[in-house]
């Protein structure tokens, strides 16, 4: 893949997040994922938050959307940022 088209690949997904087409995943592997979001986020509020999981064996990361999220305690003066 030539280099301008890597940059229109990321503009155009970048523009589809915006849009609340999609939604980006950190997995922790160091390369940004996308996903299909659900049909009520826009480009400011994803309402489609839930788990992934990324499979050491096979290399891909699976969206959880039937996985309960559980109720993290943090400590005084920490607080969750999404």
């Amino acid at each position: 893949m030539a280099p301008s088209d890597r940059i229109t690949l990321y503009r155009t997904l970048k523009t589809f997040e915006e849009k609340g087409l999609v939604h980006s995943i950190e997995d922790g592997t160091g390369a940004t994922k996308y996903a299909l979001c659900e049909e009520d986020c826009d480009g400011h509020n994803h309402h489609d938050l839930h788990v992934h999981f990324y499979c050491n064996t096979c290399k891909e990361t699976f969206c959880l959307p039937n996985t309960q999220i559980p109720d993290i305690s943090l400590p005084i003066n920490f607080f969750v940022r999404k």
